[in-house]
């Protein structure tokens, strides 16, 4: 129920339940109660008092519960995304190495192959004229 203030002015009524009954009810019982019990307008007052006292704390007890809980979901998700973001970063680093991969070895082949081309009466042609494009499907043209 409310606190040991509420507990003693509870006790000190003549109702025949305890201060936790009192805010335990279901608010027709409480009032039935309240009905029989042939209490003073003050002591009425009192009772309603460790009732709203009473339902406010275990709403707040609830309350601080609730945000404990989401707070232990936020860090669990935090802690996930941290190891997602890892996991992201360490793949980003193996394209990029395999992208530099991927480009000195069409440079050293655009090399190859350019150095090897000749003109009609086997001269060779000047590198710097031609260059080499990947195409889409993987195959290579000559521009």
């Amino acid at each position: 129920g409310g606190g040991s203030g509420d507990t003693r002015r509870a006790l000190a009524l003549p109702l025949p339940i305890g201060p936790d009954a009192i805010v335990n009810l279901p608010v027709e019982d409480f009032n039935a109660l309240l009905g029989r019990a042939r209490l003073s307008g003050p002591e009425v007052a009192l009772a309603r008092d460790i009732r709203r006292r009473g339902k406010n704390k275990m709403a707040a007890q609830k309350c601080r519960r609730r945000k404990l809980e989401a707070i232990a979901r936020l860090q669990a998700e935090l802690g996930r995304l941290g190891r997602e973001r890892e996991r992201l970063l360490k793949a980003r680093g193996q394209a990029e190495k395999a992208l530099g991969t991927l480009r000195r070895d069409l440079a050293r082949v655009s090399a190859q192959v350019l150095g090897a081309l000749r003109d009609g009466a086997g001269n060779p042609v000047p590198p710097e004229r031609f260059g080499l494009r990947l195409a889409p499907d993987g195959g290579l043209s000559l521009e």
